[in-house]
């Protein structure tokens, strides 16, 4: 009767045992991994939640320092207060100043609460204070938002990949690339011509051209002196008599005068 009971015993204990590593374990698995350390409470109001779910990791500064314990809705608007433990080692850390936002972890997309701490040196929050909110967008909650925009992206790099594909069909690119190649030597070699050309056209006929137009101004040889000596105009004039243009204007405009009285 006595070994029966003490079996019975033993079954219970490791039946108890076997229960509360059970408990625990599906504790674990929901996420509440602080439930048996010291916390406090601490509160946000979020416009959306975006997934976050009871259990939910809270992070601070990336370091996971607690989990959420409740989400309810606020009476009179349309936010969401998140109510959540944090260790309370990490209570210094969380000060006046502190932010919280909720943003997406790992390629699942699991949500948590992130809280940017404060000032060091300002006051820790009391425990039940409601924690600032942070409205920066999240970096995949920014790609969500922008889905047509990213679509658009997605869709030139597509047709830039085709454009590429085309170009190097058939060693169409090498062809290209030795086209570009041969141009611009041949470029090259017309500008070296060009140059060397415009250089002896200067020296060749600019250059002694403006030596001769420099002499003749000075009044050097026949034809500067030509040009600069004032009284070869006058013998010129005398020589040929005066202007003919005179000798017909006058009694053309006599004339006129005349048969205008008339």
């Amino acid at each position: 009767m006595e070994v029966s009971l003490r079996h019975q015993i033993k079954v219970g204990i490791f039946v108890t045992i076997g229960l509360v590593m059970f408990c625990v374990s599906i504790i674990l698995l929901g996420g509440d991994r602080f439930f048996l350390k010291k916390t406090y409470e601490l509160k946000v109001r979020l416009p959306q939640v975006q997934g976050l779910a009871r259990g939910s990791v809270v992070s601070l500064a990336g370091v996971p320092v607690g989990n959420v314990r409740e989400l309810n809705f606020v009476q009179g608007s349309t936010d969401i207060e998140v109510t959540f433990n944090v260790e309370h080692a990490v209570h210094n850390r969380i000060t006046v100043g502190s932010r919280a936002s909720v943003k997406t972890q790992g390629a699942l997309g699991d949500k948590y609460i992130y809280i940017e701490p404060g000032p060091p040196d300002a006051q820790p929050l009391a425990p039940g204070s409601l924690v600032d909110t942070d409205q920066t967008p999240d970096f995949l909650d920014l790609i969500a938002s922008k889905g047509q925009e990213m679509g658009e992206i997605i869709e030139v790099i597509k047709e830039v990949r085709k454009l590429f594909a085309s170009m190097n069909q058939d060693g169409r690119s090498g062809k290209l690339m030795s086209n570009l190649v041969q141009s611009t030597e041949s470029l090259h070699q017309f500008l070296s011509e060009g140059r060397e050309t415009f250089r002896l056209l200067r020296t060749q006929t600019l250059e002694p051209m403006a030596n001769v137009m420099k002499k003749i101004d000075k009044g050097q040889g026949t034809l500067g002196a030509l040009i600069n000596d004032p009284t070869l105009h006058s013998r010129l004039t005398n020589f040929l008599g005066k202007s003919p243009r005179n000798q017909f204007l006058k009694p053309l405009i006599r004339d006129s005068i005349q048969a205008s009285e008339k």
